[in-house]
């Protein structure tokens, strides 16, 4: 019998969306709307890669505690890929048919198979990195409450729940490539890599979809845009030190301390009086 680890849950939560959902779910807004469409679209693929990655790792590393943490993450993977498409089919695919499976399927399949010419430890210096995009992602949308202002609390659901189990696992791709014996050069290297996949797939639908709306041919909203991604508290300025933080050779992501952040996340919704746990999940930050 296959063993899981018991500090990373996959838990299979259903979210409930209204039929009438609007275009620019968040708070009215296209540009916000548009990231989060964005990394809901490649999200699972990134996700997808990951899995495919550490599934080799089950039978490849002898720690049967970091076999089991491995297990998990899997298990926590598959489940998000599901809820995601999900999500996608009702939150984006009626506005912006981007979102198909055989553009899913086409990317998957162009980077499964360059990530396949190289060796398992670039693979899983490949997962290292985009767990870490994740997990500090995660860390910013817990940590603060503004980045889902204006949103329907059914809304933002989905994303906690998606955040919280990103950080419970977000040292496992790091621990397998160091018990490889992965060493810093090729960490980095990957890194530099994952960083341009993560731009081009991002890229990719927030420009269809502000192409569809005509939004790119308007200089106010690249100046939203530059302000939103690189004005005071803006979301890349405010990620790039933690992201900066992997480029050092002692790094290893339990050195972000939140886990006291979702342990306070996760007591808050296992005792609320709420019988649905995603609704739970869709209130505003717990004291």
């Amino acid at each position: 019998m296959r063993s899981y680890s018991p500090d990373i849950e996959a838990r299979r939560l259903k979210f409930t969306l209204p039929s009438n959902i609007t275009k620019y779910w968040h708070s009215n807004s296209s540009l916000k709307t548009y990231h989060f469409n964005a990394l809901a679209i490649f999200l699972p693929i990134l996700e997808n890669l990951v899995v495919l990655s550490l599934k080799k790792a089950r039978t490849d590393i002898s720690c049967p505690i970091l076999q089991a943490q491995v297990n998990s993450l899997v298990a926590q993977e598959a489940i998000h890929g599901s809820e995601f498409a999900k999500y996608n089919s009702k939150m984006i695919s009626p506005f912006y048919p981007i979102h198909s499976n055989q553009y899913k399927i086409r990317i998957f399949r162009v980077l499964a198979g360059i990530i396949n010419q190289f060796s398992k430890s670039f693979h899983y210096a490949l997962s290292a990195a985009g767990e870490h995009f994740t997990a500090i992602s995660a860390d910013l949308f817990l940590r603060d409450d503004s980045w889902f202002e204006g949103v329907e609390p059914i809304y933002s659901a989905i994303w906690r729940w998606h955040c919280i189990e990103e950080i419970e696992h977000k040292t496992v791709a790091f621990d397998v490539y160091k018990a490889k014996g992965g060493g810093y050069l090729m960490r980095i290297l990957a890194m530099f890599m994952m960083t341009l996949v993560f731009s081009m797939l991002y890229i990719k639908p927030m420009w269809t979809m502000m192409k569809q709306d005509g939004n790119h041919k308007k200089w106010e909203f690249y100046k939203r845009a530059f302000q939103y991604y690189w004005g005071k508290n803006g979301l890349c300025r405010v990620l790039f030190t933690s992201y900066i933080d992997y480029y050092k050779p002692s790094f290893h992501p339990k050195q972000h301390q939140n886990e006291a952040l979702i342990k306070r996340w996760k007591a808050y919704f296992s005792n609320a009086t709420l019988t649905d746990i995603a609704s739970a999940l869709a209130l505003k930050n717990p004291p």
